[in-house]
C-alpha cells in the first residue's frame, strides 16, 4: 500500500494552515507573535492534587526555550531514570514560557534534591508525591497569556467584538503547526507500510499523528467552506467539549455543549449514520493510501471535536501591542485562535507559519 503522489500534495495542502478557511471572515489587523518567549506563556493546570506519598513523584517546572521531551529526557538523567519513567499529560511550546507536570516513576527512592538540577531553561516551582503517574492528556486546560507586538491597522472595538463572537461560539479545531513537524515533514517519514515499519518507535508516532492531523483538518476545512463546521448533520456522531480530564472546579471555565465530530481514522467502526456518515465516507475515499497505511499501522478510529471552545477570553491593549488571554482544553491550539483574529508572523519560524 503506497501512497500516491497525488494523495501526498493533498495530504500536505491539508495540513497547510494558511490555505485553510477561517470561520469569521476578515481579520482584525496584523502584528509579530514571540518577539521574546515571555510574550507566549502558556500554565497547564492537571485538575489534580498531588496526594502527599506514592512512588510517583510529580514536579511542577516552568521551562523557558525547550520543548517538553527535552526536558523530561533531562530530568531522567539527572534522577538517573529510564526516559520511559518520566511522563507528561501534554506537550508544550518550546519558544514560550511555560508551567507544567511532569512525574518521575521513584519506588523505593528518597526525594532528590531538585534545587541542583543544572538543567538549562528549567525553574522547578513544586514537587510532591502521588500515587500515580502523569499520563498523556491527563489534563484540565491550558491558560495562555500571548502578546502581539508591532500591531498595525488594528481597531480595538472590533477586535473585541471579534473575541466576543469566539468566546461564544468557538473556533474550528484544526491541529496546529506543531502537529506536522518543521514544513510538514512528518507527512514525509515513510510512503508506505514497509518504510513506517523501519522508522523508530517516536518517529511512528510523529508519522501517524501527522497523517491523522492532515485528514482531520482537510474534513473540517470543508465543513468551514460548507458553513456547518458548528452545526449538527443528520446522523452526525456528538462529542462533548469538556475537556475528558476537567475537574469538577473548572465547570466555571468550560461549558459543557454536545458538538459535531470529525473522524481521526483508524480500523473500527463509524458511529455516524445517514448524511454524516455519507459526508465521512466520500471525504475519505480520496485518500485511500493514506487511510490503508493508518489501518495497517494499527490506528485506532477515534474521534474530535469540530467546534473548540475559547473561554475567559480577554483583550488588552498596550501603546503597539495587544495581550490576549484565554483558556483551552487539551489538544487545542492556541495559534487557531489567532488566526482567526490576524495575519501574524512567528519571529521563531517566520512569515504566517500558523
Amino acid at each position: 500500500m503506497t501512497i500516491s503522489a497525488k494523495e501526498r500534495t493533498l495530504l500536505d495542502d491539508c495540513a497547510y494552515l494558511p490555505a485553510l478557511p477561517r470561520a469569521y471572515g476578515d481579520l482584525c489587523g496584523s502584528g509579530t507573535i514571540r518577539c521574546v518567549p515571555g510574550d507566549f506563556h502558556v500554565t497547564e493546570f492537571s485538575g489534580i492534587e498531588p496526594a502527599g506519598e506514592g512512588e510517583h513523584l510529580w514536579i511542577r517546572v516552568r521551562k523557558t526555550g525547550q520543548n517538553t521531551r527535552w526536558v523530561a529526557r533531562a530530568l531522567a538523567e539527572y534522577l538517573d531514570l529510564p526516559y520511559k519513567a518520566v511522563s507528561f499529560a501534554g506537550m508544550k511550546d518550546r519558544h514560550a514560557v511555560t508551567e507544567q507536570w511532569l512525574s518521575a516513576h521513584m519506588p523505593g527512592k528518597p526525594d532528590p534534591d531538585l534545587s541542583a538540577h543544572g538543567i538549562d531553561g528549567v525553574e522547578v516551582l513544586a514537587s510532591s508525591r502521588h500515587n500515580h503517574k502523569l499520563r498523556p492528556g491527563q489534563l484540565s486546560y491550558n491558560r495562555f497569556r500571548i502578546v502581539l507586538r508591532n500591531c498595525r491597522a488594528i481597531n480595538l472595538a472590533d477586535l473585541e467584538r471579534r473575541a466576543s463572537r469566539i468566546a461564544e461560539n468557538g473556533i474550528p479545531n484544526y491541529f496546529g503547526t506543531q502537529r506536522f513537524g518543521r514544513d510538514r515533514a512528518n507527512l514525509g517519514l515513510a510512503r508506505d507500510i514497509e518504510e513506517f515499519r523501519s522508522l523508530g518507535r517516536e518517529a511512528r508516532g510523529f508519522f501517524l499523528s501527522a497523517f491523522r492531523g492532515a485528514l482531520f483538518n482537510g474534513y473540517l476545512a470543508e465543513r468551514v467552506r460548507d458553513e456547518c463546521w458548528d452545526t449538527m448533520l443528520e446522523g452526525e456522531a456528538e462529542l462533548s467539549d469538556r475537556p475528558r480530564g476537567a475537574a469538577e472546579s473548572d465547570r466555571t471555565v468550560f461549558r459543557t455543549r454536545r458538538q459535531p465530530s470529525g473522524l481521526l481514522w483508524g480500523r473500527g467502526r463509524n458511529s455516524a449514520v445517514g448524511d454524516a456518515h455519507e459526508r465521512d465516507m466520500r471525504f475519505f475515499a480520496g485518500f485511500p493510501g493514506a487511510t490503508a497505511l493508518l489501518e495497517a499501522a494499527g490506528s485506532r478510529l477515534s474521534r474530535r471535536v469540530l467546534r473548540a471552545q475559547v473561554a475567559d477570553f480577554s483583550v488588552a491593549q498596550h501603546d503597539d501591542s495587544i495581550e490576549l488571554e484565554f483558556a483551552l482544553g487539551p489538544g487545542v491550539f492556541a495559534t487557531i485562535v489567532l488566526r482567526e483574529l490576524f495575519d501574524f508572523d512567528d519571529r521563531t519560524q517566520g512569515k504566517n507559519p500558523e
